[in-house]
């Protein structure tokens, strides 16, 4: 009898020790909880039914051993039945204990799984970043008033945060201070510089919707042309835009609002494609694009289209190839168009000894067909390459060659040669000094690039080449 009191109490201290043997190991997800929990109850069951086995066993041998005794003796009948009854109750109360804790230990696992797809108050709370980039130049020439002069180009306030378990936000504004300075110089005088706040991007992103490999972007954003136009002006591998991306593209960068969706196609080759399709009003970067340039007048949005494989061709280098195609108006004249055709390329090597003897080699080619006021399209292309070289942690050197075409005249053209230097103090903290020479069919320059960019708060995400 005392044997069985004994497994009774050994079963109910680990039943009630189970939790806090369970808290006490590494927190597992939801699913592995209630598959060990299962696992765990499955094994307290067949001890249990063990247990009630050798005590219907140990209850028949008891009563067994007892002798018959007469009918004028209800006394040890009545012991025996006491016995059997106690014994019976204290299996029932650890039964109603391990149920207990078996119900305890479910809650809590369904109570964690539930809080993992539920949004807590901090979380409402976005990643915030702002990012200063300051920019001299020094030009041999005083002819033209964006050069010689100092100032805060931009200063960008970076927002970011779930708002879904599916979807993220962001939102990027832009106050900036410049004077315009297009590759191709019109009659019109230069003004500023002019303040401005504008909503570079602003967006949701879609990550996890129903179809596998399939992400969205709704709202306003970087239009998918080309490698360098979806990068921010502070994360550019050069103080300024190469000159093609100017002259076809915008400023800075091409932004327009729409719909963008991007698929991952998948083969069985193991290799990485992507298919990118937006819809954008057409407007072109707040009518800064040169080539992009309706509004809301026209009746037709513009479309982008790009496509991208990116594959290691060897251990330590990675090749990206990029195709894109934008159609769209020239004006809010719905019977001039624009198409812009582009390809790029980024070759990438990575040191495998780690000692930071990285490249870069880098190239975009864009070949546009764009009406005139005469309705006549002209025909021009412009390109640039660049080459980068990380000489140890903190430093860089490399030179950008560009040519292009004036969209709207192929007769005219513009050349340009900038090497450059960067240090980087930290990835928050950068410094570079960039000399360029600009020349061609517009006034000749030799222009002192100094740019300093620093960024405070949540660090957002670099360009997967900028090698930091």
């Amino acid at each position: 009898m005392h044997l069985n009191h004994g497994w009774c109490a050994c079963f109910l201290a680990l039943a009630l020790a189970f939790p806090q043997h369970a808290a006490a190991q590494q927190k597992p997800s939801a699913e592995e909880r209630l598959e060990r929990l299962e696992q765990r109850m499955e094994e307290m069951e067949k001890r249990h039914q063990a247990e009630l086995k050798a005590r219907d066993e140990e209850i028949a041998r008891l009563k067994a051993s007892i002798p018959q005794a007469p009918a004028t003796a209800p006394a040890a009948r009545s012991e025996a039945d006491r016995s059997r009854d106690s014994l019976l109750a204290e299996l029932d109360q650890t039964n109603k204990t391990t149920d207990k804790v078996r119900d305890a230990v479910l809650n809590d696992a369904k109570e964690r799984s539930d809080a993992a797809t539920k949004r807590t108050p901090v979380s409402f709370n976005p990643d915030m970043a702002v990012v200063t980039n300051f920019v001299g130049s020094i030009a041999r020439t005083k002819n033209n008033d964006a050069l010689n002069r100092m100032d805060v180009g931009e200063v960008e306030l970076d927002l970011r945060a779930a708002v879904d378990p599916r979807a993220d936000a962001v939102v990027i504004l832009s106050f900036a201070r410049d004077v315009g300075n297009p590759v191709f110089p019109t009659d019109e005088k230069q003004s500023g510089p002019e303040t401005s706040v504008d909503i570079e991007e602003g967006y949701l992103f879609l990550h996890d919707f129903g179809v596998p490999n399939l992400t969205a972007k709704l709202g306003r954003f970087h239009l998918r042309f080309g490698r360098q136009n979806v990068v921010h002006a502070h994360d550019l591998p050069t103080s300024d835009t190469p000159l093609v991306n100017q002259a076809f593209l915008a400023p800075e960068s091409l932004s327009d609002a729409g719909l963008s969706l991007s698929y991952v196609v998948p083969n069985p080759w193991n290799q990485y494609f992507e298919l990118v399709a937006e819809i954008v009003s057409g407007e072109g970067a707040n009518s800064e694009s040169p080539t992009l340039n309706g509004d809301a007048s026209v009746t037709s949005p513009a479309a982008n289209f790009h496509a991208l494989w990116n594959h290691d061709i060897a251990r330590d280098w990675n090749l990206e190839l990029g195709a894109s195609w934008l159609m769209g108006h020239t004006s809010s004249d719905i019977h001039r168009h624009t198409n812009l055709l582009g390809a790029d390329f980024t070759l990438l090597h990575i040191d495998p000894t780690g000692r930071f003897n990285n490249q870069i080699f880098q190239g975009e080619f864009i070949y546009g067909l764009v009406d005139k006021e005469n309705l006549q399209t002209e025909n021009s292309w412009g390109a640039y390459v660049l080459a980068q070289q990380q000489l140890n942690r903190d430093w860089y050197v490399g030179c950008r060659l560009d040519y292009t075409q004036d969209p709207f005249n192929d007769d005219k053209a513009a050349y340009g040669v900038s090497p450059y230097v960067s240090w980087y103090w930290s990835e928050f903290l950068r410094f570079r000094l960039e000399y360029e020479h600009r020349g061609g069919d517009v006034p000749s320059e030799e222009i002192l690039f100094f740019q300093a960019t620093w960024i405070f708060g949540a660090h957002p995400p670099h360009p997967y080449w900028s090698m930091k």
